[in-house]
Parts: C-alpha cells; sequence; structure tokens
C-alpha cells in the first residue's frame, strides 16, 4: 500500500536539490517510489517563488501548472499568497513568522515557511510505499523534507480559493458601496451649492 503525499524537500544549496532530484528521477525508474511530479523552486530575496527551468528541473509533464505542485505554486505565488504571507519575505522561515501571521496551523503556511529567502527547493507529488527513500535521498544531500497527504493539501488549496472567491465578492461589494456613496455624496454637494445660490439672490 501507498501514501499518496506532497512533499517539500529544502536545501542551502541549489546543486544539491538538482543532485537530488536526478536520484529521485532514477528511484522512480527503479519503481522505488512514484513520482507523479516534481520540480526545482527557488525563493528570490524579495519573497517570489521562482521555478527552474530545463528539464534537469522537472520531473513530469506539465509540473509547473498542472496537478498538485502547479496548484500549490499558484497559490503561494499568487495574490492569496501575498495577501496571507504566504509569498512574501515577511515570514523569513521561521515558525514564529507564521504564527505571528495566524497562519501556522495551515499547511501551505507551514510549507511556506520553510522556504525562507535564498531557499531551493523541490516540490514533489509522490506515491510512498516508505518514507525512506525520500528521506534518504535528501539527507544524502542535506536537504530537509517536510510532507503531508496530499489529500490534505488539496483540500487546504480548494478552500484557500473558495476564500480568496469570497474575498474578491466582498472587496467588489465594499467598491460598489463606496462608488454609491461618493456619487450621493456628490449629488448632495451640488444641491447644496445650487440652494446656496437661491438663496444668495433672494
Amino acid at each position: 500500500m501507498t501514501d499518496h503525499n506532497f512533499a517539500v524537500v529544502t536545501f542551502t544549496e541549489s546543486s544539491k536539490a538538482y543532485e537530488t532530484l536526478s536520484d529521485l528521477r532514477g528511484a522512480s525508474r527503479e519503481g522505488r517510489i512514484g513520482v507523479a511530479s516534481a520540480i526545482i523552486a527557488e525563493r528570490e530575496p524579495d519573497g517570489r517563488l521562482h521555478l527552474a527551468e530545463g528539464s534537469d528541473a522537472v520531473i513530469g509533464a506539465g509540473a509547473s501548472t498542472g496537478g498538485l505542485v502547479g496548484m500549490f505554486v499558484g497559490i503561494l505565488g499568487g495574490p492569496l499568497g501575498v495577501l496571507l504571507g504566504w509569498g512574501t519575505g515577511a515570514l523569513v522561515g521561521s515558525i514564529a513568522d507564521s504564527k505571528r501571521l495566524g497562519r501556522n496551523e495551515t499547511i501551505v503556511g507551514e510549507f511556506s515557511s520553510r522556504l525562507p529567502a535564498g531557499t531551493t527547493a523541490i516540490l514533489a507529488e509522490v506515491n510512498e510505499v516508505t518514507p525512506e527513500v525520500l528521506d534518504g535521498l535528501a539527507a544524502s544531500q542535506d536537504g530537509v523534507v517536510l510532507r503531508r497527504a496530499a489529500v490534505d493539501v488539496l483540500a487546504e488549496l480548494e478552500a484557500a480559493e473558495a476564500a480568496a472567491e469570497a474575498a474578491d465578492k466582498e472587496a467588489s461589494r465594499v467598491m460598489r458601496e463606496q462608488r454609491r456613496q461618493d456619487r450621493k455624496d456628490s449629488w448632495d454637494e451640488r444641491v447644496a451649492r445650487l440652494k446656496a445660490r437661491f438663496q444668495r439672490k433672494n
């Protein structure tokens, strides 16, 4: 029986991430682990998540746009990620920062807290008979593995997307109300000025 997981493997040196991904590709060919998709990502100094390019940085077609990896990157690096502090340098990689933002109990927030500026990571959707394969490959390059059940990650990404849609609707409602108020204020001011003119004439 295999466990369907989403994993983030972090490294302090980008070359070690590439070495590990190459080893992971080999382990997948040997049937020791199933890799649905994987990609190397780097957290830029300004907090943005940059996806590496090239065949040596990716496992699986559409890793950057499709599947769980693509959705994770989309949420983490998109407007919602910025809003919640997941996609910015504000986290600086510590769990304490995540707690201060009130996001310490979220899976995406937990993953993000392990990706401070200057960090290189492998983002991977895997099927594991045992965690020892990925853990061993990462440890050989001083990498640190954080994994969570893929179904739990998917559920949180869905909830985050729903929250983003609700926030957009609320923002639109507030803007409409403000525009109506602005128009009302403008009308009242115009009427008041007109009344003042008539009063002066009388």
